[in-house]
C-alpha cells in the first residue's frame, strides 16, 4: 500500500513540475506573438484598400474565362477584355502573360505611400498575395 501511495505522489508532483516548468514555452511563445503584433497594429484601413485588390482580381479572372468561353484562348491585354477598372485608383492591373492554356495577370498598389508594394497574381486557378504591403 505504502508504495502505492508513493507511486501516485510522484505522479502527481511529476505532472505538477511539468505542467509548471516543462510545458510552459507555448505560455512564452505566445507573449512574444502578443508583443510582436501589438509592435505594429493590424491596420483595417489598408486591409479594407486590399480588398480592392480583391475584387479587381476576381473580376479579371471572371472577365479572362469568359473570354476563352467565346474565342478558345485567353486575352493578352486588358483592352482584349474590354476592361474598364471601376474600382478605385489604388491598383493597376497589366496581362503578363496569356495562351491557350493559361493567363497570368499582375494587380500591384501601394495603398500606405511606403517603398513596398502590394503585389498580386492572377492566373485560371486563382489569384495569389504575393507581397503584402500591409505587413512589410
Amino acid at each position: 500500500m505504502k508504495n502505492i501511495i508513493i507511486i501516485v505522489i510522484i505522479i502527481i508532483v511529476g505532472y505538477i513540475i511539468y505542467v509548471n516548468f516543462i510545458a510552459p514555452p507555448e505560455k512564452k511563445a505566445a507573449k512574444k506573438v502578443e508583443e510582436k503584433v501589438f509592435e505594429e497594429p493590424y491596420s483595417q484601413t489598408k486591409a479594407a484598400k486590399q480588398a480592392e485588390a480583391k475584387q479587381y482580381a476576381q473580376l479579371l479572372m471572371n472577365k479572362e474565362e469568359e473570354y476563352f468561353a467565346i474565342n478558345g484562348r485567353y486575352a493578352s491585354s486588358l483592352s482584349e477584355l474590354k476592361f474598364v477598372p471601376r474600382i478605385g485608383r489604388r491598383y493597376k492591373a497589366k496581362v503578363i502573360s496569356a495562351d491557350e492554356s493559361n493567363f497570368r495577370i499582375e494587380i500591384r498598389g501601394n495603398i500606405d505611400n511606403d517603398p513596398t508594394e502590394d503585389i498580386w497574381e492572377v492566373d485560371k486557378d486563382g489569384f495569389r498575395h504575393l507581397v503584402d504591403d500591409v505587413t512589410r
